[in-house]
């Protein structure tokens, strides 16, 4: 075992004499952090470069329970990726019954909490290897054989007549072995001024622990080198899911690595942007065509919608392009056109107005408004109980979506006559407001733009 360990642990024996004696109870959670420190320094011998390592983190580790899973007191990662994680614990007398359930409860709680984040979000093959160094004091109370209760089964417990320096040794077993941890270190130590330090377990050793720790790291690191799982890349893989926020608290644990794969939404959602104004100036674009390009990226339409709609016929004889979903469970019915539609046209008075096309729109969007106020209480209902769809049926909105001002720009309107016009128009409606595929993707742009900027 190495000598820095080894004092480590005299210091923290005598650091405890010095508290209350050797029988004054241990205090929760003791870090031991000259035993961590010891840990990363040796760790940084074996080739793991010292500013991946964290002793005594500030950060911690995504958890599914409770959020982020602090106590760990080593934490090592790469450009905000977690590769490897070690928890440093002890135990001692005079109470080893309930210091054994606590610790127990403890070091289960710590690790499951990261594996489960892992396990919901798909990315279970990119966890970071979870570490536990546990030292027992070593003393007669811990190796005297001690009664078990019997389960209500009434079968005996396997635990009868073991040592709770046994009982450990054979709890870390299963941990291994249900895979709860990769790597356990299991040491005893007398707390006397000649700190005896054991090893109980030949599988559980310092030397094994420290090096599968370096060699899982190294292995990580590796796997980023050949583009399998930067924070970038994995990033933009996130990009493409619908529930990105919740599978993001199950990869990033450092700023670095939330913004990476943050910064790779807003890039790649820029590039939407950029691909959909392109295809919107296409002389065979259509409604058709851009309804299929728009499909799943509700965010083009602002930040205030849940989702959408999972059914886009929710009203009889009516089939809505995307029926958007707003935080408070309404209803926002988007009607798409084709971008090469007219938007513009002079009325005899020599004023410009919008186009048959425009108002034929907005009066499609109106009937389907109109079909909701008047059926929506009664389907409401039913969709409810038939569907498990609970949508707030009532004074729903809609926005007509249609042209393109660069294609209707001529010599006898500019882009802003052109803008006016339809801002007008908007003025005197209610429910309904109409926007072109130019105002809707501008929107989007700035919206994005701010989110670069604002970190």
């Amino acid at each position: 075992m190495p000598d820095s360990v080894v004092s480590a642990l005299k210091d923290f024996w005598q650091a405890r004499r010095s508290e209350g004696g050797p029988d004054a109870p241990m205090r929760p959670r003791h870090t031991l952090r000259q035993i961590a420190q010891c840990i990363c320094a040796d760790l940084e011998a074996r080739g793991v470069p010292p500013e991946w390592i964290e002793s005594d983190p500030k950060r911690g580790l995504p958890g599914l329970y409770g959020g982020t899973v602090g106590g760990w007191d080593i934490i090592i990662s790469r450009d905000g990726f977690p590769l490897a994680a070690t928890y440093v614990i002890s135990a001692g007398g005079p109470s080893f019954g309930n210091n054994f359930r606590n610790r127990i409860l403890e070091i289960t709680e710590q690790a499951l909490d990261v594996r489960r984040q892992y396990d919901n979000s798909g990315l279970k093959d990119l966890q970071p290897h979870l570490s536990l160094l546990f030292v027992l004091e070593d003393r007669p109370e811990s190796r005297t054989p001690v009664r078990a209760r019997s389960a209500v089964t009434g079968f005996p417990s396997k635990m009868d007549g073991i040592s709770y320096r046994d009982r450990f040794a054979d709890f870390f077993a299963q941990l291994l072995k249900d895979g709860v941890y990769d790597r356990i270190c299991y040491v005893t130590s007398t707390s006397d001024g000649d700190s005896v330090l054991e090893e109980p377990c030949w599988d559980m050793g310092i030397e094994d622990f420290l090096s599968g720790i370096a060699s899982r790291v190294s292995s990580l690191s590796y796997a980023q080198d050949q583009g399998g799982m930067p924070s970038t890349s994995l990033g933009e893989a996130l990009s493409r899911r619908d529930d990105i926020a919740d599978v993001m608290t199950g990869v990033t644990s450092t700023p670095t690595g939330l913004a990476a794969a943050e910064m790779a939404v807003v890039r790649r959602r820029r590039a939407l942007v950029v691909e959909l104004r392109d295809l919107a100036l296409q002389p065979d674009a259509n409604e058709t065509v851009m309804h299929k390009a728009m499909a799943g990226h509700y965010w083009l339409f602002g930040g205030q919608y849940t989702g959408v709609a999972a059914r886009r016929d929710l009203m009889n004889l009516d089939e809505h392009d995307f029926p958007l979903v707003c935080s408070d469970g309404s209803l926002h019915i988007i009607e798409l056109k084709g971008p090469e539609a007219p938007l513009i046209r002079r009325a005899r008075e020599n004023h410009l107005i919008v186009t048959s096309a425009v108002h034929e729109a907005v009066s499609q969007c109106m009937n389907y408004l109109r079909t909701i106020d008047e059926m929506g209480a009664a389907l409401r209902t039913l969709h409810n109980n038939e569907l498990g769809l609970n949508y707030d049926y009532r004074r729903a909105r809609g926005t007509v979506v249609i042209g393109f001002q660069d294609r209707a720009v001529t010599d006898r309107a500019t882009r802003e006559q052109i803008d006016q016009t339809i801002r007008s128009y908007n003025s005197h409606l209610s429910r309904i407001q109409v926007l072109t595929y130019a105002d809707l993707l501008d929107a989007a742009e700035r919206a994005l733009r701010f989110e670069e900027t604002s970190r």
